[in-house]
C-alpha cells in the first residue's frame, strides 16, 4: 500500500509540475520581499536612511530602520494633503470600492440568470453584446463618457459612481452565467411545484445557491475598485481615494507644504502605500480560499 502511495506521488511531481512549484514559489517569495521592503521603509526616518541618497554619504536602503517611525511618518501624511486626512481618503474609498463592487455584482448576477434561465432571442443578443464588447477593443471612449457623466450630472457625484458601475459587461457576466446554467433544473421546478412564481424563484431558489460566486467576484471587483485611482481623478475630485492621494503624492500635487513636511519623500510614498496595501492583505488572508475556488456549484442528491 504505501509502496502505490509512494509511486502515484512521484508520478504526480512530473518536471514540469516541479518547475512550476519553483516558479510559484519564486513568485510569492519576491512578493514577500516587497511588502516587507515597504514596511521597512515606511518605518524609517528620511533623515537618519534617506538623506544622502543623492551620493554624497551612505543611505540605509535596504536595512533596518535606524529608528522606528511609522506611526509619525503616519500622522504626517495624515495632515499632509491639502484637503483631505487620511481618514477621510479611507472612507471615500470604502464607499466607492463596496458601491462599485455590489452594483457591478448585483447587476450581473440578475442579469446572467434571466440569460441562462430564459432562453429566447432577446437573451441571445445580450449574451453576444457581452462577448463582442470582450473581443472588441474601446478607444477613445473616455471623451464622450466624460461628457455624459457631466450631462448627467454624475461628476463628483458618488451615486453616480455607483450607476456608473450597474452594468453587466465583462468576464464576470460568464461566470455567472456559466453557474446559473450548470444549476439543475429540478430546483426550479420543485418551487414552482410548491407555488412560486418566476420572482420568488430567483431571489429564494438560484440566488441563494450562487451565493458563494457572487461574494467571490464581489471581493475581486472590490480589489479591483480599491485600487482604481484613475476614474476618482476625472469624475470624484471631493472624493478623493486612497489610490489617488498615493498617485497625486508621487506627483508633489494636491499637499499642504505648510507642515514643513515634504510628504512626497520615498518614506512617507511607502507609508501611503502600506496604508493602500495592508487592507488589501487582510481581505486576501481572511478571503483567500473564497477567491481561490468557490465558482462551482451543487447537483440534486438522489
Amino acid at each position: 500500500m504505501n509502496k502505490n502511495k509512494r509511486l502515484e506521488t512521484r508520478n504526480r511531481l512530473s518536471p514540469l509540475t516541479v518547475f512550476l512549484l519553483a516558479v510559484l514559489a519564486l513568485y510569492v517569495v519576491v512578493l514577500i520581499a516587497i511588502f516587507a521592503w515597504v514596511f521597512l521603509t515606511a518605518s524609517k526616518s528620511y533623515d537618519l536612511d534617506y538623506k544622502t541618497f543623492d551620493g554624497s554619504g551612505d543611505s540605509n536602503i535596504f536595512g533596518l530602520p535606524k529608528q522606528f517611525v511609522l506611526f509619525e511618518n503616519i500622522m504626517y501624511v495624515y495632515d499632509g494633503f491639502a484637503d483631505f486626512s487620511l481618514l477621510d481618503m479611507f472612507m471615500n474609498t470604502m464607499l466607492y470600492a463596496v458601491g462599485c463592487s455590489m452594483s457591478k455584482a448585483i447587476v450581473t448576477c440578475i442579469v446572467a440568470y434571466l440569460c441562462a434561465r430564459y432562453e429566447n432571442w432577446f437573451s441571445k443578443i445580450i449574451y453576444t453584446v457581452v462577448i463582442v464588447t470582450m473581443i472588441v477593443p474601446v478607444v477613445g471612449s473616455q471623451a464622450a463618457e466624460f461628457q455624459l457623466v457631466q450631462q448627467l450630472n454624475f461628476r463628483d457625484n458618488m451615486i453616480g459612481m455607483w450607476l456608473m458601475r450597474a452594468n453587466f459587461l465583462g468576464m464576470y457576466f460568464l461566470v455567472f452565467y456559466a453557474v446559473f446554467k450548470a444549476m439543475p433544473k429540478g430546483y426550479y421546478e420543485a418551487a414552482r411545484i410548491d407555488g412560486a412564481n418566476d420572482f420568488q424563484v430567483m431571489v429564494k431558489v438560484a440566488l441563494p445557491l450562487a451565493k458563494l460566486t457572487f461574494l467571490s467576484i464581489f471581493l475581486i471587483l472590490f480589489i479591483e475598485y480599491w485600487n482604481d485611482y484613475l476614474i476618482p481623478n476625472y469624475y470624484l475630485p471631493n472624493y478623493k481615494t486612497l489610490s489617488l492621494a498615493l498617485y497625486q503624492q508621487s506627483r508633489k500635487q494636491g499637499l499642504d507644504m505648510t507642515s514643513g513636511v515634504d510628504i512626497s519623500q520615498v518614506t512617507y510614498l511607502m507609508t501611503t502605500a502600506l496604508c493602500v496595501t495592508v487592507p488589501i492583505v487582510l481581505i486576501f488572508a481572511f478571503f483567500s480560499k473564497r477567491l481561490m475556488g468557490n465558482m462551482s456549484v451543487g447537483g440534486l442528491k438522489g
